[in-house]
């Protein structure tokens, strides 16, 4: 009876910890779920950015087309922006569809039939893609920023 006693209690520790830690691992995914929130606004304010650039791109390209005495330099730099761009909104896409994984992963989550050690390798995995996805918008803006200030001195240049 005593081993039933001691036994019992061993249990109701075990399970009352492994709540805790379930309870602890909720709280770590929901934060994750806040990051990734915010980098999805990110996200779509660059993809706007990006958008816009990509107009003003084919705009300046076609007036530096009309013009006859257009810089072959500059013609050049025009295509080596559109490349980026188009390299760019198929990494803003992937980037999405990693974004909406982690919320297709919330009821999986947050249910008992996920275990422990899923729920850890599941959080260590969305830690990863949240560093990656801001990593990659970070790199993004940067080249953003750098083909808007290109432009805008190749708009300068077509001016005069």
């Amino acid at each position: 009876m005593r081993k039933f006693i001691i036994l019992s209690a061993f249990a109701a520790t075990l399970f009352v910890s492994c709540d805790d830690t379930r309870k602890v691992l909720h709280e770590q995914y929901l934060e994750y779920v806040m990051h990734t929130d915010s980098l999805d606004v990110v996200h779509d304010a660059m993809t706007v950015h990006h958008d816009a650039l990509k107009t003003d791109t084919r705009t300046l390209a076609q007036k530096l087309k009309d013009v006859e005495e257009t810089d072959s330099i500059a013609i050049a730099d025009l295509a080596k922006h559109q490349v980026l761009l188009k390299e760019q909104a198929t990494s803003l896409s992937k980037l999405k569809k990693l974004i909406e994984s982690h919320a297709d992963v919330k009821s999986y989550f947050m249910s008992d039939s996920i275990s422990v050690e899923q729920m850890e390798a599941q959080l260590v995995e969305m830690e990863a893609n949240n560093t990656d996805i801001a990593a990659r918008l970070t790199q993004i803006k940067t080249e953003l920023k750098m083909i808007e200030a290109e432009q805008e001195s190749l708009k300068k240049t077509e001016k005069h």
